[in-house]
């Protein structure tokens, strides 16, 4: 289960779902700036006109954004609801700056949902359906076949329509176009890189979980340069997307710089952990000790006018250097194969050890 499963509801509970377990009231904040609203109103002759939905759509988003950080404070605490959600919207004031703060209310509990089929529209079998749904319907699919045709508008109103409706069905050709898009960029294209980032981050959290992890991880698993590998574990960690299972995939994979971005991703904390991951912890700690040994070479070397020797170490680049210089003069890379800035596979298994530790102590 991910955060963005978590399930919220006005009310006290759902139709026939047995509350098993109530937990603790929760909260979550996001802050406007006012002007926000200004410049957005004074663009319009007239608001309540055809424009309006536009406007009905941002505030809409604001309110999915706190909603979304109440899931995850839900899930962190071992929740997998949102019990009587209340919004707020305040009026606060900081060194002259007026803002606006919404909060999200609620209590986060748990419940047993395996009794209790919670549909959603597209799994209602019906003889009638309301004009409403027929034209999501007939713009999802107007959207699926642009984007195989090649031929998609990915604008504000696309992301509004993809994220509110969580279609799944786009993440890979919307996670491709980005990674595309990241490859060709220009200095005067990256704040427009920054808002496609931040809208398929939001959309990914949105979809479900298991699609999304799938998309990004076999994405990576796939042949890429360095730069699109780079991106794909920022996006996994970014969105909490840790999946062991599939972290073990990546290490136990031939391609070396696939294996690495499995260390980077072990770098990053879970949003929650279980009973069941000590074992894979102690598991991965063994793969991650048993995968990573020197590439290079020890060796030693006479010097130069002079019968006394020298140790060297001989980078799997074929650059001699001295034992002492830590990283190859040639490629940049220390004797195991990674770059400086690189997470190390000892200070993986160092923190994965203390974790696995904690972890013990507390189910015990």
């Amino acid at each position: 289960m991910n955060a963005q499963n978590v399930k919220v509801t006005t009310t006290s509970g759902f139709d026939g779902v047995e509350i098993e377990e109530y937990l603790e009231p929760i909260t979550a904040h996001v802050v406007v700036g006012m002007n926000f609203f200004k410049d957005f109103l004074a663009g319009f002759s007239d608001f309540f006109g055809g424009k309006s939905k536009t406007y009905q759509n941002t505030l809409a988003s604001i309110n999915d954004e706190v909603i979304n950080e109440l899931r995850k404070k839900a899930y962190s605490i071992g929740g997998n609801c949102v019990l009587g959600l209340k919004i707020d919207n305040d009026e606060v004031a900081a060194q002259g700056k007026s803002m606006m703060m919404v909060t999200a209310l609620g209590t986060a509990a748990k419940a047993n949902f395996s009794n209790k089929s919670m549909t959603s529209p597209e799994n209602i079998k019906a003889d009638r359906i309301t004009n409403e749904l027929f034209n999501y319907y007939k713009q999802k699919k107007k959207y699926i076949i642009e984007s195989e045709n090649k031929t998609l508008r990915i604008n504000e109103e696309f992301w509004n329509f993809v994220k509110s409706n969580k279609v799944s069905e786009l993440a890979k050709y919307l996670l491709i176009t980005f990674l595309e898009f990241s490859e060709s960029i220009q200095d005067f294209q990256k704040d427009e890189l920054n808002r496609s980032s931040n809208h398929l981050s939001e959309y990914l959290s949105l979809i479900d979980s298991d699609i999304a992890t799938a998309c990004v991880y076999d994405t990576l698993m796939e042949d890429q340069n360095r730069k699109t590998r780079e991106k794909l574990v920022e996006k996994i960690i970014e969105l909490q997307l840790i999946d062991y299972n599939r972290i073990i995939d990546l290490i136990n994979e031939q391609d070396f710089n696939i294996q690495k971005c499995g260390v980077q991703i072990l770098n990053a904390d879970k949003i929650s952990y279980e009973r069941s991951d000590i074992l894979f912890i102690d598991k991965i700690i063994k793969l991650v000790a048993s995968t990573f040994n020197e590439r290079g070479e020890k060796s030693t070397k006479k010097k130069v006018l002079s019968s006394k020797e020298k140790e060297i170490w001989i980078c799997e680049c074929g650059k001699e250097n001295d034992i002492d210089k830590k990283y190859c003069a040639g490629c940049q890379k220390d004797i195991y194969g990674f770059f400086e800035l690189e997470v190390k596979p000892k200070e993986v298994v160092d923190k994965l050890t203390n974790e696995l530790e904690i972890l013990i102590t507390t189910f015990k």
